[in-house]
Order: structure tokens, then C-alpha cells, then sequence
């Protein structure tokens, strides 16, 4: 399947999918059995994490000075050959991101996706071609969902403004060097199907990927209609993988009967991934973003007008399928009180312009 263009990984994984595409990898003996009908494997992660922050400004239920939560306990069981195939996660997840409130694993099923936030049907019609439908992954952006499948436990200021899970159908193509994805979904898990997405990209060999996304959603009454588009870029040399990336991202005015509601606005941002492989067991995972937004309309970040910069560091250390690492993130906010009575910053009070965050987890991935 395609699935959101990640950072790849210089290990061969025995499942495609999960995508993996930081230190961690997947089982390289994962469960299978025949079912008669083919080979059915499972997969999956289970992971605790521990996190300190400064400025905290406690809008989640875990978004305190300190947190411990679960932050994966998931199975993943897969059909990966023949004619009809299919893909189905369940369990608990959460989605730590830098600059953004912590909300704990049993909450955010409930209030996201469910827990069963991926599951889909797919037919290999050929080696080339393929059609899938369910609960998709998004085609959008460099970080992918969950915490194991990344080179940072935190995902960045870029990826908290995209789509992440889609409701719709997928075709998929491949040949050589060149693959394409396109989607027909609810963009931003709205159940109304009305997004058109995509991802093309191209392997120039040992000079890397070259890959482009988009995502489109036409306005109804009382939403705005909006898009997103990813450049994004990554190669491997030596011991070290870059992943500069580019995004763009605009909401049209909000509108009904003809009448404004609100005015448009737009954000961009700019960001690198890397690792940097240091043994067979140690890593370290890094990444910059800036990101800058224009217009009065809908709050980008943290207020209409705003612009925020975000730095992540990420030692691992993985053995088997045990891992261990710690991050340490710095995100620091300016003109976040641009537009009077809209934006806010870090704190209680929502008042102060940086947060540091110190972050340990562990676990498995089977």
C-alpha cells in the first residue's frame, strides 16, 4: 500500500505494513499462520512513556508537568498476498507532538478515531496495480501516526497540520522508480466524502526520493474549503538519512448563504528530518521546523498571524524488538496575541512563549 511518505529506513522490514520509518523496526520474525486462504501475520507495539515539560497548559488530561501514559498498545493483523488482502489495527495509541497539549492513550480512540483506527480491504489486481478501501492512512506529509513508526517520539508542528486518518477508497500504481497514489475520502475524518488526495513520488537510486502530496476539499456552508500540499525530499548516505521537507497549507473564508463568517488564511512551514546511525542497536533522530501562518481567518498554531520554530533530538537504542530512547524538544512561539482575542501560548494563562520537554519511552514491537 502507500501510505504517508515517512523518512524509509535502511533495514528491510518482513511486512510492509505498518510503515516504519525511523530507527524502529518490525519484527523481522513476526506471528504468521496459514489460514487456508493465505498467510495471515500479526503485528504489533506496546510502549510506556514518561514526559516532563515546562509551561505546561494542562487543556488535556495529560498534559501536566509530568505525564505516564501508554502510548502503544496495539495488534495489527494482515493479509499481504494474493487477490484480496486486507489490514486491520486495533488497541490504544497517542499522539505526543511537540507544542501541542498531551492527551493519554485511553482518551484519544475515543476521541479521534476509535480502536480501530485503521482498517481497510485491498485487491492486487496485478503486480503493478492495486484498489484498497476502509479506514486509510493518510496520503499526507513526512511523519507517520503512531510513535513507534518515527524517528522522534514527538511528531512536529508540521504534521499536526495535516489529515491523518481518512474514511474512502484508494488506487494505488507502481512501476520501477515511479509510484502514485490517489484518494477519494473525508479528508479530515469529517464523514463527509468530498477530499480528493495524492502522492506521487520518484527514486533516483543512491541520489534518493523526490516525492509531492495534496489534499483538496471543496467549501460547504459553514466549512471552509481547504488545501495542503507537501515537497518532500530524502536520501541516505552513509550512516546519516535526510528528510528536508516543504508545506503549504490554505483555508478558504468560511461562508454560508453567501455570507462570510470568517476570513481565509494560510500557513507554510519548513522542515529536516534526520538520523544518524551510530551501531547496530544506537540511533539518533533530529528534526527543525519553522512554521509561519497569514490572514485572519481560522487560528494556524497558536493564533492567526503566529509563527512558531520547533527543535527535537532522539537517542535510541533497539535490540530485537526491545527499544529504549529519550527526546528532549524545545518549541518557541512568536505573535501568538497578533490578532486581539484570538491565539494563545504555553501556560495556565496561555501567556508564556516556550515550552522544553524531556521525554523517555520504551517498549516492544512484535
Amino acid at each position: 500500500m502507500a501510505a504517508a511518505f515517512g523518512i524509509g529506513t535502511a533495514h528491510a522490514d518482513p511486512v510492509a505494513t505498518p510503515a516504519m520509518g525511523g530507527s524502529i523496526t518490525n519484527n523481522p520474525s513476526p506471528l504468521s499462520f496459514d489460514s487456508g486462504f493465505g498467510a495471515i501475520t500479526v503485528t504489533g507495539a506496546v510502549s510506556g512513556l514518561a514526559q516532563y515539560q515546562s509551561n505546561a497548559t494542562h487543556l488535556a488530561a495529560g498534559d501536566g508537568s509530568s505525564t505516564l501514559d501508554l502510548s502503544n498498545g496495539w495488534v495489527a493483523i494482515q493479509k499481504s498476498s494474493g487477490l484480496v488482502q486486507f489490514y486491520v489495527q486495533a488497541g490504544l495509541y497517542s499522539f505526543p507532538t511537540v507544542g501541542a497539549p498531551y492527551e493519554k492513550s485511553d482518551d484519544t480512540g475515543h476521541d479521534t478515531f476509535g480502536y480501530v483506527p485503521i482498517a481497510y480491504l485491498k485487491l492486487q489486481l496485478s503486480d503493478s496495480f492495486s484498489v484498497q478501501a476502509g479506514k486509510l492512512p493518510t496520503l499526507v506529509g513526512a511523519e507517520l501516526p503512531t510513535t513507534v513508526q518515527n524517528i522522534n517520539i514527538e511528531r512536529g508542528l508540521l504534521w499536526f497540520q495535516e489529515p491523518l486518518v481518512s474514511r474512502g477508497v484508494q488506487v494505488n500504481y507502481a512501476s520501477g522508480a515511479f509510484s502514485l497514489s490517489l484518494s477519494w475520502n473525508d479528508g479530515g475524518y469529517t464523514n463527509v466524502w468530498n477530499t480528493f488526495s495524492g502522492l506521487a513520488s520518484y527514486s533516483f537510486g543512491d541520489a534518493g526520493t523526490l516525492a509531492v502530496d495534496a489534499s483538496i476539499a471543496p467549501a460547504r456552508d459553514f466549512v471552509a474549503g481547504s488545501q495542503i500540499y507537501d515537497l518532500m525530499y530524502s536520501v541516505t548516505s552513509g550512516a546519516w538519512f535526510f528528510g528536508p521537507y516543504l508545506q503549504y497549507q490554505h483555508y478558504d473564508a468560511t461562508k454560508a448563504g453567501g455570507v462570510t463568517l470568517s476570513p481565509s488564511a494560510s500557513d507554510w512551514g519548513i522542515g529536516a528530518l534526520a538520523n544518524y546511525t551510530i551501531s547496530d542497536t544506537w540511533s539518533l533522530g533530529l528534526r527543525a521546523e519553522y512554521e509561519d501562518s497569514s490572514g485572519s481567518g481560522s487560528a494556524f498554531i497558536y493564533g492567526p498571524g503566529s509563527n512558531a520554530w520547533s527543535f527535537t533530538a532522539t537517542p535510541t537504542w533497539k535490540k530485537g524488538i526491545f527499544f529504549i530512547r529519550g527526546e528532549a524538544s524545545y518549541t518557541t512561539v512568536g505573535d501568538y496575541f497578533k490578532t486581539p482575542g484570538f491565539g494563545s501560548g504555553f501556560g495556565k494563562t496561555g501567556t508564556k512563549s516556550d515550552q522544553f520537554r524531556a521525554l523517555l519511552e520504551t517498549g516492544i514491537v512484535f
